[in-house]
């Protein structure tokens, strides 16, 4: 049975969700500025932030050896660090372009999940995750998903100089994801959302969240649960916004 996460939301306090940054697609001048306007918009919730919730695809790129880390990203990475010193907690869901991480983020406080996780915040239940690979259908993806995760391929991967590795991977992570297609976005949001529905028979959650599908998606899963997809940062800036009393897609 899956483990459920309880936290206890603070007076006048809030929880922030948002994801599919992609840090380092197109280029890095577009990504320097995206991840500016991120920092911005972190020093802005951090006064009123308890639970600051990371979707996934934080950077388009991700691959830890045991001593090296892709290099930049250095604003974001030090923000992440301020606001975990100021008592506020930052959940990591890796996404499918980010999944490859050891322990570097969670020597930097962050709290890192790789499969959709069951929160009870103030008595709301909340399923919460990336997205990639949940429902009926992209076999061809949860094939290729599996092989990713494989720890003999990861460590035969790390045997690769990172400056080849790293370099190769931004190559590809680039190729296929330098705009949005809303086909895909609309297919892979009704894949999440099939999800939920069908999670929901068995296991209510009055509120799903999820990234991924880089739609902007807020729609009811029952009569008494509803899913919010918090869309991407390439071309918006979108984020969720609760109290536990409300829930509000915004865009910064």
């Amino acid at each position: 049975m899956m483990e459920k996460i309880n936290l206890k939301l603070q007076k006048n306090k809030k929880l922030y969700f948002a994801g599919d940054f992609h840090l380092g697609n197109p280029n890095e001048i577009s990504s320097i500025q995206r991840e500016k306007h991120i920092v911005k918009w972190l020093d802005i919730i951090k006064k009123n932030a308890q639970e600051i919730f990371l979707m996934g695809d934080i950077f388009d790129f991700w691959f830890e050896y045991k001593k090296t880390v892709p290099k930049g990203y250095i604003r974001l990475l030090g923000k992440f660090i301020e606001i975990i010193e100021e008592k506020i907690n930052i959940h990591y869901f890796v996404g499918n372009h980010d999944m490859w991480t050891l322990d570097y983020f969670q020597k930097l406080g962050i709290k890192v999940y790789h499969d959709p996780t069951e929160f009870n915040i103030n008595h709301i239940n909340f399923l919460i995750g990336h997205g990639d690979g949940l429902g009926k259908g992209d076999n061809r993806y949860k094939l290729l998903k599996n092989l990713f995760r494989n720890k003999i391929l990861q460590t035969l991967f790390r045997i690769v100089h990172p400056d080849i590795g790293i370099g190769l991977g931004k190559y590809f992570s680039r190729k296929n994801n330098n705009k949005i297609d809303n086909k895909i976005a609309n297919i892979n949001d009704e894949r999440i959302v099939n999800y939920c529905k069908d999670y929901e028979i068995n296991n209510h959650k009055d509120i799903y969240v999820f990234g991924h599908s880089h739609k902007v998606t807020e729609r009811q899963i029952s009569d008494k649960s509803k899913y919010y997809n918090v869309g991407e940062w390439m071309y918006s800036s979108h984020y969720l916004e609760s109290d536990c009393k409300y829930f509000k897609i915004k865009k910064f």
